[in-house]
């Protein structure tokens, strides 16, 4: 099986070295007990506001 490759990448580290490279990234933060940026839960902007003002926690 090739490996996913993902040009449209969203991850925000442009400079990581497993930037567009899927399968590397997500075994590294699975590794980690994480998910990557990709597929981690959207937030909303409601709960953005919140955390930036200090409410929340």
């Amino acid at each position: 099986m090739p490996p996913e490759i993902r040009l449209d990448c969203p991850c925000p580290k442009k400079t990581c070295r497993r930037y567009t490279l899927c399968d590397e990234c997500r075994a590294v933060h699975v590794q980690k007990g994480g998910l990557p940026f990709c597929e981690r839960p959207k937030r909303s902007l409601w709960k953005k506001i919140k955390k930036l003002l200090g409410f929340g926690r």
